[in-house]
């Protein structure tokens, strides 16, 4: 009984999109699949953020930690450091004390106030025939550097 209960869950999971792996979870919503740790969620979304995901809650937490995937049509072509300028721009006029912390080729790590909360974020973007694929993770800036290293394992894993 015990086995045929583990089987359903199994097959449940799998026929919604998401497969157990060594390193976690992968996730599969429509195109896109992404690997999570055990323990964290994901949520789908009908905009064009495609997908939430969240850590697990951790005791005495004030903030879970958070991702998602969003994807814009580009007008125009546009190079992973242009649209970098240009999300800041975007992010400095809705942030308060917005502040880039550092910058890479393909990613920036920000930090800010978010309707009265102190966030810290890491956006990785990559960008395919004039779409941009925008992987944003979110933390208090307390818990930020616990993190880091779990986000960008998410971000390498993410397929498109």
């Amino acid at each position: 009984m015990k086995k045929t209960l583990i089987s359903i869950m199994v097959l449940l999971f799998v026929s919604a999109g998401t497969a157990f792996c060594r390193d976690g979870m992968q996730i599969k919503i429509d195109n896109y699949a992404i690997t999570v740790p055990s323990g964290w969620l994901a949520q789908r979304t009908d905009s064009s953020t495609v997908f939430i995901l969240y850590s697990p809650i951790e005791e005495n937490d004030t903030f879970q930690e958070n991702g998602n995937l969003a994807i814009e049509k580009l007008p125009t072509k546009y190079s992973v450091k242009d649209y970098l300028k240009a999300a800041q721009e975007y992010i400095k006029k809705i942030y308060g004390n917005f502040l880039l912390i550092e910058e890479g080729d393909d990613y920036q790590i920000i930090s800010g106030d978010m309707n009265g909360t102190a966030v810290q974020q890491i956006q990785f973007v990559s960008i395919k025939d004039n779409t941009a694929y925008i992987l944003t993770f979110t933390s208090n800036p307390e818990n930020f550097d616990r993190y880091l290293d779990t986000f960008r394992e998410i971000q390498k894993k993410f397929e498109y």
